[in-house]
C-alpha cells in the first residue's frame, strides 16, 4: 500500500446482470505477436469479479476507443509488466514484439489480447466518481535549520503493519492490557502536536524538513512529492505508511465551523491558513491521520512516483483504485469529463489511496508540479469503467459457461 491519496476537491471537502452486448470482431494482431488465447471469442454472459458485476462488450462499445491517441499507453503498460503479474504474463510476453512507437499496433494488441467488461457497482450503478491527484514540488531541506522547521516523518520503528485476511492493511502500535497485546491506531496528529517528547522521538526519524505546515498538509494529502533542496537537487518523498487513524477533510472542517462557504479548493485552504495562523493548528488537528515517508535522492530525468503496484506512475494513464474492487495492474477504459469536455482513455490501475474507496471510484494521476496540481484540483466528475481482462482468464471462461 502506498499513497494516502485523494483528489483535491473530494479530499478537501470530504472524504442481476443486463444482457451482454455483441462483441466487435477482433482486429488483426501484430504479425509478430503470439497467437490469441484459445478462449478468444467473447464470453456470452455476465460474471462477478469481487464486488463488481461485469458484462462482456465489444471494443466498439467503448466510447472514444478509436479516438484515444495512445500517447504514453505503452509506457504505462510496460510498467505494468515489470510488476510480474501472473494474469498478465502471456500478454506481457507477447507485447515485447510490439514497437514502442507504433500506436496502431499497440491498439491492435489490446483488441487481440483483451476482452472489455462493463463494470457495474453492487447496487447496479454503472458510473462512479473520478477525481485527480498529482505530485507536488516544495522547497525543503535534509536537516532542520533556518526556515525549515516542519518535519517530514519517516516511519517510526514501533509502527506495526498487519495484512488482514481480506487483503486490507492495518497500521498502528501494539498496546498490552491484561497480558494481551492489541493493535491500536498510532498517535493522532493532535496527540503528536500536544506532546513535545513524542514529537522529539518522531523527529529523530525525520527524512526531511519543510518551511510550511500547509506544505506538509498537502504533501500528506497527495501521499508523495518532490522537495527541491537548497543546492537545487531533488528529493522524492514516497508513502511509507500512516498512523492508522481515519482521514478527515480539513476542507469539511472549515465549512462545518463556518470558516468558509461555497467551494473549497487547495488554493483556498492554503490562503485561509496563511491568513489565520492562530487557527491553523486547530484546522490541521481536525485530520487525525499522519502519513510517513521514504526519501530518495534523484539524479537525471525525473520520472513519476511509484504507486502501490510498485511501478512508476504515468501522467494521465495511471489511476488509483480500491483494490478490494479491482486488482492492481488491470487495464481500464475510463470515460469521464474534464472541464466539461469528454475525457476517454485507456488507463491502468497502478495505485491506491486512503480516500479512494468503493466501486467505480478512480483517482487519475495528473503528473508532477503546479500545472498538474491545478488540473487535478479541478477534476471531479462522474465516470464509467470497462475492465480489460486477458481473454483466457478464469473469469472469461466462467462467464462463457
Amino acid at each position: 500500500m502506498r499513497l494516502l491519496r485523494a483528489l483535491l476537491p473530494a479530499l478537501l471537502l470530504a472524504g442481476c446482470a443486463a444482457p451482454a452486448l455483441a462483441p466487435s470482431p477482433p482486429q488483426a494482431a501484430p504479425a509478430s505477436a503470439p497467437p490469441a488465447p484459445a478462449s478468444a471469442p467473447a464470453p456470452a454472459g455476465a460474471a462477478r469479479a469481487g464486488r463488481l458485476t461485469l458484462h462482456p462488450v465489444g471494443f466498439d462499445s467503448l466510447p472514444g476507443w478509436n479516438d484515444d491517441d495512445f500517447s504514453a499507453v505503452w509506457q504505462a503498460w510496460r510498467a505494468d509488466c515489470t510488476a510480474a503479474l501472473p494474469t498478465l504474463a502471456a500478454a506481457c510476453a507477447a507485447s515485447r514484439a510490439v514497437p514502442a512507437a507504433d500506436t496502431a499496433a499497440q491498439r491492435a494488441f489490446f483488441v487481440h489480447w483483451f476482452q472489455p467488461w462493463q463494470a457495474d457497482a453492487p447496487d447496479g450503478a454503472d458510473s462512479g466518481l473520478v477525481t485527480g491527484y498529482f505530485e507536488p514540488v516544495y522547497p525543503g531541506a535534509l536537516h532542520r535549520g533556518g526556515a525549515y522547521q516542519v518535519p517530514v516523518y519517516g516511519a517510526p520503528p514501533d509502527l506495526v503493519v498487519r495484512t488482514m485476511a481480506d487483503g486490507s492493511v492495518q497500521r498502528g502500535r501494539l498496546v498490552e492490557a491484561h497480558g494481551v497485546a492489541t493493535l491500536q491506531p498510532y498517535w493522532s496528529r493532535a496527540q503528536i502536536a500536544a506532546d513535545a517528547q513524542l514529537r522529539a522521538a518522531l523527529a529523530r526519524h525525520a527524512v526531511a524538513w519543510l518551511r510550511s505546515p500547509l506544505d506538509s498538509l498537502f504533501l500528506q494529502v497527495q501521499g508523495s512529492g518532490l522537495l527541491r533542496l537548497p543546492d537545487g537537487s531533488l528529493l522524492r518523498l514516497s508513502y511509507a505508511g500512516d498512523n492508522g487513524q481515519p482521514y478527515r477533510s480539513v476542507g469539511r472542517w472549515l465549512l462545518d465551523h463556518g470558516k468558509l462557504r461555497g467551494t473549497v479548493t487547495m488554493q483556498i485552504i492554503r490562503a485561509w491558513g496563511e491568513m489565520h495562523p492562530d487557527e491553523l493548528p486547530r484546522m490541521l488537528d481536525a485530520n487525525p491521520r499522519v502519513v510517513f515517508f521514504h526519501a530518495t535522492p534523484l539524479s537525471g530525468a525525473v520520472g513519476g512516483p511509484s504507486g502501490a503496484l510498485g511501478v512508476p506512475l504515468t501522467a494521465m494513464r495511471s489511476v488509483a483504485v480500491d483494490r478490494r474492487m479491482v486488482a492492481l495492474g488491470t487495464p481500464l477504459w475510463l470515460a469521464t469529463t474534464q472541464g466539461g469536455k469528454p475525457l476517454r482513455r485507456l488507463v491502468f490501475a497502478q495505485d491506491v489511496g486512503g480516500a479512494i474507496r468503493g466501486a467505480l471510484r478512480a483517482d487519475l494521476f495528473f503528473g508532477t508540479g503546479r500545472a498538474a496540481g491545478d488540473a487535478a484540483g479541478r477534476m471531479q466528475a462522474g465516470g464509467r469503467w470497462w475492465l480489460l481482462l486477458p481473454r483466457a482468464t478464469e473469469l472469461a471462461r466462467a462467464a462463457a459457461r
